[in-house]
């Protein structure tokens, strides 16, 4: 049995398309996502805003510290301001000029009356909005307090000037994510689907009518169940194998995921997702007498159709499968690998974790002990 998986490892190795397209095209495609949507993943998963601030009265920009110690609305937006937003004090010439050019979002106003202009494109409206609201709402308050309890008014304004100590930003547990972050597990998910590329490759090569290794194994009387399960372990090790090179380079080299303190989590979550492609490629190859060209665009459509309801292609399509058809969502690889990664980077829901394992498991062996029968029952009038 080892001499069939060192020659099966050898020949998936030595086949130039195989390891292209289950482990050099998800590299690039990771170097792709690092580029096009790495820059949309910071610690609280949105862009940093920039606003521009002005004083009505004034010509010259107001940058200076005198007029910052002096403007009391000009210091309450520099103490806002958090890794998400930048205030940028400005002449109000200058500040036309930003937004106009989008090189700002909106533009803030000092002097007795506060007010807010917004670019058309802007999409923060609310937020910037929010800004200014609670300012007003602070100064109200602060009036009321001088005018009903003058003697609570410094503590007052202390509390309110430290208002950013209150606020902690938490998630349920393990690394703060956006929605971004999903079409870097789908791609995970894709590759441990790309096993049954090998699942089936290998199936196929210990056929006695569709190779010469198998028509060997089957003149020499090898044991149907040790060809099955050489074919089973040498494309799960390398399609593992794979799964794990692709991890390191997003992890360690990209910095696109951070699997810090779960990679055990992880491992077996990926040794389970690419045992389920594995068989599931190995029941394919072992369907009737469909050529291998034929069993290989069947495969290229199941992996694909999988990724796509994974979220790979079109960030929500899980969600919708969740709400009107979540039945699809516990047998696709894709998704169930997906969940598991969301389960222990971001919610620390053990119950999913093991419910998604369990599943992958369950239909790996399933799928697994398909093939089996199906070889099983393969006869040859000639060989």
């Amino acid at each position: 049995m080892f001499l069939i998986m060192k020659r099966q490892i050898l020949v998936n190795i030595r086949e130039k398309s195989n390891i292209f397209w289950t482990m050099i095209f998800p590299l690039i495609l990771a170097t792709l996502f690092h580029f096009t949507l790495g820059e949309m993943l910071d610690q609280n998963g949105m862009e940093t805003i920039s606003a521009a601030y002005v004083t009505e009265s004034a010509t010259e920009s107001v940058g200076d510290a005198s007029g910052r110690e002096q403007d009391s609305f000009l210091e309450y937006l520099e103490n806002f301001s958090q890794s998400w937003l930048e205030i940028r004090p400005m002449t109000e010439k200058e500040a036309k000029d930003a937004l106009k050019n989008d090189e700002i979002l909106g533009i803030f106003y000092g002097g007795e009356e506060k007010r807010l202009t917004i670019g058309e494109n802007s999409t923060y409206t609310s937020i910037l909005s929010q800004v200014l609201e609670i300012y007003e709402k602070n100064e109200v308050l602060i009036a009321r307090i001088a005018q009903d309890h003058p003697e609570h008014l410094s503590d007052a304004v202390a509390v309110l000037e430290d208002y950013k100590t209150c606020t902690e930003t938490v998630t349920f547990g393990g690394t703060s994510m956006d929605s971004v972050q999903n079409y870097f597990f789908a791609l995970i998910a894709m590759t441990c689907l790309y096993g049954s590329f090998m699942g089936m490759y290998n199936a196929v090569g210990v056929q006695a009518n569709t190779s010469v290794l198998g028509a060997r194994l089957t003149a020499g009387c090898v044991k149907r169940y040790k060809s099955i399960a050489a074919s089973l372990l040498s494309s799960w090790m390398i399609s593992f194998l794979e799964v794990l090179i692709l991890l390191f380079y997003m992890d360690v080299i990209l910095g696109d995921i951070d699997l810090s303190g779960q990679i055990l989590q992880i491992f077996v979550i990926c040794a389970a997702a690419t045992l389920y492609s594995c068989s599931l490629g190995m029941v394919i190859g072992t369907v009737g007498s469909l050529s291998a060209n034929l069993k290989n665009g069947i495969v290229v459509a199941v992996s694909m159709a999988c990724s796509f309801a994974a979220d790979l292609m079109l960030s929500g399509v899980k969600g919708a499968i969740e709400t009107y058809a979540p039945v699809i969502n516990r047998i696709n690889p894709g998704a169930l690998t997906t969940d598991a990664f969301y389960s222990v980077l971001v919610y620390n829901d053990t119950e999913k974790y093991f419910r998604s394992l369990i599943l992958l498991t369950v239909f790996a062996l399933l799928l697994l002990t398909a093939a089996v029968l199906s070889m099983r029952r393969m006869r040859y009038e000639s060989i």
